[in-house]
């Protein structure tokens, strides 16, 4: 199979927009306070004169995501709204990335080379709309008899922008989609673990080590071993490990359920078809450490995939058995369908306790209940440690990757022991709370080190957003990978250098 899929090639020019090899242009129009187009700022591409009528009889107002298309001296031009100039700044990047992947929706599948003319923005504009045009290029062909005609080139006009850079962030989006979106038995967790290994053999700078079944079993990974034996294909742990610094690791959980039935406790409903994208938690923390591992970054992390297949057979674990985690916790399942914190619960502790994490954040597709209290736009922030909500919460606003702080109620804890008859804790409460139960279940395999979990069952699977996503989200409600560039930026406000140069 193709894994991942490659982005458009990204060049310089800066000639004449109508001379270049092209079939289109995109070009951003600002709206001023007053509510109209900021023709002026773009009059000399406006060489038809269309753009000043339609604006003049109020046809094109520049509102975001708002197109224009005309045809001039052989090129399509679409003019694209990113909304008023004077926006709040974060507001402002995210008007950019969804005008600028709204003008490429309307030609992806047209043009081959697109023209994007970003020298009029601020850089950190430039920057975010150049991704957000990138990612909206993306199509996942990988499983379909035909391929269509897609962007191969895009240009900008102007050479300041750090191309490297984009384009490692864009990689690893587009290998965290092609990973989320996968068909279960294309990347079960043996075969996922030897693609991890394939495409990182030429980065010297991460060692991928791959804990196989007998060494879960051995080690006593209870709660990773005990979801997976239900399938054929049994369960791994895949850890990336890229060593920049000397000091102790961030360490970046991702629950990895390649598919999840339910297990015993099955699901119902047609919703059990995008069940596929229950790793995308884990394509998240492949996605990031693709991308920081082409980035000179001072920086140690270790990522943890724990990958299952919750399925129900004559081996699955089953309502009212009794698991030993890694750390020693005993767990009563009361619910086979509340697997994920099973898994991502022994990837903690291991981190917390081998690894000596200095901080540990884990990203995981985890409930329902956060998807009906958010919606499926927004994740779940779940912390008690004040910096990491912060950063993670700037670090949201600067890439548009929605976070919201949720609260760790100390009271609800009380459910996790009442709720087991006779081990430790439950893996399932009641009906209600059920998003902040997951969180203080997985809060105690930090073992006290600063944590955060990311409850990204909305956003990361996609799947619910398909009539309002951005236009930077893939098609289809496919699992548009986020919480990739969540991360990349978290990681860059924690080290010196706020942007270190890409390698190649």
């Amino acid at each position: 199979m193709v894994l991942y899929t490659r982005p458009p090639t990204v060049e310089v020019y800066q000639g004449d927009p109508f001379t270049s090899p092209c079939e289109s242009l995109i070009v951003p129009v600002f709206q001023s306070p007053d509510g109209k187009p900021v023709v002026d700022a773009v009059r000399d591409l406006d060489r038809s004169g269309q753009l000043k009528g339609a604006s003049d009889l109020g046809f094109f107002k520049a509102g975001v995501g708002e197109v224009f298309k005309v045809y001039v001296d052989g090129k399509l031009v679409i003019y694209v709204g990113l909304g008023r100039f004077d926006d709040e700044w974060f507001r402002l990047l995210e008007n950019a990335r969804r005008g600028i992947a709204g003008g490429v929706k309307q030609v992806v599948e047209s043009a081959r080379c697109s023209l994007l003319v970003l020298s009029r923005l601020n850089l950190d504009v430039a920057r975010e709309a150049l991704i957000a045009a990138l990612l909206a290029s993306y199509r996942l062909e990988a499983f379909t008899s035909e391929r269509r005609r897609l962007i191969e080139k895009v240009l900008v006009d102007r050479g300041d922008l750090d191309l490297g850079y984009v384009l490692a962030v864009v990689e690893g989006v587009y290998l965290a989609r092609d990973m989320a979106n996968a068909p279960p038995h294309e990347l079960p967790p043996r075969r996922l673990a030897d693609m991890v290994k394939e495409l990182f053999s030429k980065h010297p700078n991460v060692v991928v080590e791959v804990f196989d079944f007998d060494r879960l079993v051995k080690e006593g990974f209870g709660g990773i071993v005990s979801v997976g034996k239900g399938s054929s294909e049994k369960p791994a742990m895949i850890m990336l490990h890229y060593r920049g610094s000397s000091e102790p690791p961030l360490a970046l959980v991702g629950k990895t359920v390649v598919f999840d039935t339910g297990g015993i406790n099955i699901k119902t409903g047609e919703s059990i078809v995008y069940m596929r994208s229950d790793k995308a938690g884990g394509a998240a923390v492949l996605g990031a450490i693709w991308a920081l591992s082409k980035l000179n970054l001072k920086a140690n992390i270790v990522g943890l995939i724990p990958a299952v297949i919750n399925v129900p057979s004559g081996e699955s674990y089953l309502p009212s058995d009794i698991i030993r985690m890694w750390d020693g916790t005993v767990v009563e399942v009361t619910n086979t369908d509340a697997e994920g914190r099973l898994i991502i619960g022994d990837a903690i502790a291991y981190a917390a306790k081998a690894l000596n994490a200095r901080e540990i954040v884990d990203l995981a597709t985890l409930t329902g209940a956060i998807v009906v209290a958010l919606g499926p736009l927004i994740a779940g922030l779940f912390t008690r440690d004040e910096r990491l909500r912060e950063e993670l919460l700037e670090a949201s606003r600067r890439t548009g990757e929605k976070l919201w702080p949720m609260p760790m109620e100390d009271d609800y804890k009380q459910w996790l022991t009442k709720g087991a008859m006779v081990g430790d804790i439950a893996n399932a409460g009641q009906r209600v709370g059920g998003a902040i139960y997951g969180a203080l279940f997985l809060e105690r395999f930090s073992h006290g080190k600063p944590y955060a979990h990311l409850d990204i069952a909305g956003p990361g699977m996609g799947y619910e957003a398909s009539n309002i996503a951005p236009a930077y989200w893939p098609d289809k409600g496919l699992a548009p990978g986020y919480g990739v560039r969540l991360i990349i930026e978290y990681v860059l406000s924690r080290i010196e250098k706020p942007r270190a140069q890409a390698s190649s």
